[in-house]
């Protein structure tokens, strides 16, 4: 018994010790991936904290910046803008591939739908069943011609075409004209019957019309964000060319059937922190004397591209922080339409039209469908914030010293 134990406490022991181990290592490596970031930070901070130095130290002696700080500014300034439009350029394309979520749209495509849905109906089968239930007509031929023009309604051309909500709202009016057109014809309908088919079909559309408001903000919300997307890319083109061809870098041009965010990725590509710094150094050799120092104060003076660069990084920044208004405004849209969906979703289940699924009841199937929605948005916005680093692109703009050197 004794060994049995011991046998037990050694097994325990050594999982016990696996186990501390693999938690020690996934800490490490969170430790290690944190302690990146910080070092990296810090060296941004440091490098921008020892030019402020030179700059304070040069105009109290001076009451001006030597060439020395100047050409440091202006060799720091580059490096980091040629950062700021990679990190720019990316999270524009990012933004615009995310602006439509597949799977968060095509789950509410399904509830729009005529078709069976997450609510557990389909309008289509309410119509008829509302329809068949209700015995418009007296004659049984003209109720069975009836169903039948009813049941051709969802595929005419009127309806079928129609996306969205829409569809519904609209296989709803058509069905009623039917029966008031077919109504006029026979002297003995009862009209109060086809108003009860109506009143029956409204309980629905109350919801699909929501639904619609709902899907019609976020259609054009979605094509204003990309529009301001474009217009921005196009801005940022514009001076993304006209510093590079300043620095020395002349890109190729856009083919013809080259997509805008294609030729970005291929410009940004080639307009690395590497190309900047091996840039700068062939600009510092044309002005190295035979004793290997580098003559600022003319290069200062003949280099005025270079200087222009520097002068107008404000620029640069302005877009940063027109891209930055764009994606909080995108994130208030997209608050917008889950509200007006939830909205829609809470007029289905006051009008009563939420219909149990399988063991599930009704209410069952509306808090799942909450539930389903929330989670879907959670994931949807959570791989956005991921893929787009506003806190990255922010620290990357500030750590552009914004000095103009004359």
């Amino acid at each position: 018994m004794k060994k049995l134990f011991v046998i037990f406490l050694f097994l325990f022991s050594t999982s016990l010790a696996s186990f501390g181990q693999i938690y020690s290592d996934s800490l490490i490596i969170n430790i290690q991936g944190t302690l990146g970031k910080l070092q990296s930070e810090n060296e941004n901070l440091k490098s921008r904290l020892e030019i402020q130095s030179h700059s304070l130290t040069d105009i109290s002696k001076n009451q001006s910046l030597s060439d020395r700080t100047k050409w440091e500014k202006i060799k720091t300034n580059l490096v980091k803008s040629s950062e700021v439009y990679k990190i720019l350029s990316d999270d524009i394309i990012d933004l615009k591939s995310q602006v439509i979520n597949q799977d968060y749209q095509g789950y509410i495509k399904k509830l729009s739908s005529v078709e069976k849905g997450p609510l557990g109906f389909s309008f289509e089968d309410v119509i008829l069943k509302t329809a068949q239930n209700k015995a418009i007509f007296s004659k049984k031929q003209k109720n069975e011609r009836f169903m039948g023009v009813l049941k051709s309604l969802k595929d005419s051309p009127i309806v079928g075409l129609i996306p969205y909500a829409s569809q519904a709202v609209n296989l709803s009016t058509a069905a009623v004209n039917v029966a008031y057109a077919a109504g006029m014809q026979d002297k003995k309908v009862n009209f109060d019957k086809i108003k009860d088919f109506e009143k029956e079909l409204q309980r629905y559309t109350g919801f699909y019309n929501m639904l619609d408001k709902a899907n019609l903000l976020n259609t054009n919300s979605s094509g204003q964000t990309v529009t301001m997307l474009e217009a921005l890319q196009l801005d940022l083109l514009e001076k993304f060319k006209k510093d590079a061809q300043k620095i020395g870098y002349n890109p190729r041009d856009m083919r013809g059937d080259e997509a805008l965010d294609d030729y970005f990725n291929y410009m940004i590509g080639e307009f690395s922190t590497d190309f900047m710094k091996k840039r700068i150094n062939e600009i510092e050799s044309k002005y190295s004397s035979k004793d290997g120092k580098t003559n600022l104060g003319e290069m200062l003076q003949m280099e005025l591209d270079i200087r222009h660069v520097n002068n107008n990084l404000d620029y640069v920044q302005s877009l940063c922080n027109r891209f930055i208004g764009i994606h909080d405004q995108y994130f208030d849209f997209e608050n917008r339409y889950f509200d007006q969906v939830k909205q829609a979703i809470n007029v289905a289940k006051a009008n009563n039209i939420i219909e149990g699924v399988g063991e599930k009841p009704a209410q069952m199937v509306y808090e799942d469908l909450m539930k389903d929605l929330g989670a879907k948005k959670k994931k949807k916005d959570a791989a956005i914030k991921s893929s787009i680093n506003i806190k990255e692109l922010k620290d990357k703009i500030d750590s552009v010293d914004i000095y103009k050197i004359l």
